[in-house]
C-alpha cells in the first residue's frame, strides 16, 4: 500500500512540476502572421496566370517563383539579415528564454539556424497560389516587425534573382545580336558584289524583259513564216518579196536563237543561271534581316527586363500585432499531461501487479 502511495505521489509529482513549468517558467511566444501572393507584372504572364487560376490551379511560373521566395526565407542568408537587424542571436541564448529552451552561449550556426526555422512557419498552397508565413517571438512587436522585414527584403531578392537570369539572357542575346548583324552585312556584301558583277540591280526584271522579247520575236517569226508560205504560192521564188521575206525570218530566227541562248544554255553567262543565283542571294539577305530584327527585338525586351520591377509580393493580410501568446497552449498542454500522466501511472500500476502476481 506504502508503495502504491509512493507511486501515485512521484507521479502527481511530476505532473506538478511539468504542469508549472509549462504555466510558469516556459517562455511565452507570439506569433505574427501574414499571408502573400507572388504577382507577374508582364502581360504574357498575367493572362496564363488568369486561364490556370481559372481551373484553380497556379501557373508554374508563379510556383517557382513562391519556391524561390520560400527558399530565401529559411536561408542562412535570411538569418543573418534578420540577425544584424533583431540581434536574434544574442535573443536565443537570452534568459528571456526560460532555461530549457535557450541556447547555450557557444552554440553553432548550425543549432542556430534551426532554432530559428523552429520559429518560422512557411506554407506554400499551391490551389489558391498563397504563401502563409508566420514567425513567433517573446515580443509581439518584434515578431510584426520581423514579418515587415522579411517582406520587403524578400521582395528585393526575388527581383534581384530575376535581374540575374535576365542578364545571363542578355549576355548571350548579345553575342547573338553581334553574330546575327555580321551574318546579315556579310550576306548583304555578297549580294551587293554579285550585282556589280553582273551589272544588274534586279535579274528579274531583266529575265520578264528577255521574255517578252522571245515571245515577241516568235510571234513575228510565226507572222512572217505565214506570210512567205502565202505568198509563195503564187508568186515566182526568185521574186523580190520572196527574198525579201527570207531575208526577214533568217534574221529573226538568228535573233531569236541569240535570245533564248542569252536566257537558257549551257553558257555561263545565261540569265536562268544568274537569276538562281540572285534570287538565292537575295533569300540569304531576307533570311539574315529578319534573324537580325528577331535578335534585336530580344535584345531590346531583355535589356527592359534586366532594369524593371517583374515581381512583386501582393501581401494579401498583413503582419498583425498579436494580442495574446500563440505558445505554449496552456490548457491544451495541461490536459495532454494529464491525459499522458494517468495513461503511465495505469501502465505502471498494471506491470506492477502482474510482477507482484508472478512472485507470489
Amino acid at each position: 500500500m506504502k508503495k502504491k502511495l509512493d507511486s501515485r505521489v512521484i507521479f502527481i509529482a511530476i505532473f506538478v512540476v511539468l504542469s508549472l513549468y509549462f504555466l510558469v517558467i516556459k517562455a511565452e511566444l507570439y506569433e505574427s502572421k501574414t499571408t502573400l501572393m507572388v504577382r507577374d507584372l508582364s502581360s504574357s504572364s498575367t493572362a496564363s496566370s488568369l486561364g490556370l487560376s481559372l481551373l484553380g490551379v497556379g501557373s508554374s511560373s508563379q510556383l517557382q517563383d513562391s519556391m524561390v521566395v520560400q527558399e530565401s526565407l529559411i536561408s542562412l542568408d535570411m538569418f543573418l539579415l534578420l540577425d544584424k537587424e533583431f540581434n536574434l542571436a544574442e535573443h536565443y541564448k537570452s534568459d528571456k528564454l526560460d532555461f530549457i529552451e535557450r541556447l547555450a552561449s557557444d552554440a553553432t550556426m548550425e543549432k542556430i539556424l534551426e532554432f530559428y526555422l523552429k520559429r518560422l512557419h512557411v506554407n506554400y498552397d499551391e490551389t489558391s497560389g498563397l504563401l502563409h508565413l508566420a514567425y513567433a517571438h517573446t515580443d509581439p512587436k518584434i515578431a510584426q516587425k520581423i514579418l515587415e522585414f522579411m517582406v520587403s527584403s524578400v521582395e528585393h531578392e526575388l527581383n534581384e534573382f530575376n535581374r540575374r537570369k535576365a542578364k545571363k539572357q542578355l549576355a548571350f542575346i548579345e553575342i547573338e545580336y553581334d553574330k546575327n548583324k555580321k551574318n546579315m552585312v556579310k550576306s548583304s556584301d555578297i549580294l551587293e558584289e554579285y550585282q556589280n558583277k553582273h551589272l544588274l540591280l534586279d535579274p528579274t526584271n531583266k529575265a520578264s524583259s528577255s521574255s517578252a522579247i522571245i515571245a515577241n520575236l516568235e510571234a513575228t517569226l510565226t507572222q512572217k513564216r505565214i506570210e512567205y508560205k502565202t505568198k509563195n504560192s503564187y508568186l515566182n521564188s526568185d521574186n523580190y518579196e520572196i527574198a525579201q521575206l527570207k531575208t526577214e525570218i533568217s534574221e529573226i530566227a538568228n535573233s531569236l536563237a541569240d535570245a533564248k541562248k542569252g536566257l537558257t544554255g549551257n553558257s555561263e553567262g545565261r540569265l536562268n543561271k544568274i537569276l538562281f543565283e540572285y534570287e538565292k542571294l537575295k533569300l540569304q539577305v531576307e533570311f539574315d534581316i529578319e534573324v537580325y530584327k528577331n535578335t534585336l527585338l530580344q535584345l531590346e525586351t531583355t535589356k527592359i527586363d534586366v532594369l524593371k520591377e517583374a515581381k512583386t509580393l501582393s501581401v494579401v493580410s498583413k503582419p498583425n500585432l498579436p494580442d495574446g501568446y500563440t505558445y505554449p497552449n496552456k490548457p491544451k498542454v495541461l490536459v495532454t499531461l494529464l491525459i499522458v500522466m494517468t495513461l503511465m501511472y495505469g501502465i505502471y500500476s498494471m506491470l506492477s501487479a502482474i510482477i507482484r502476481d508472478h512472485k507470489e
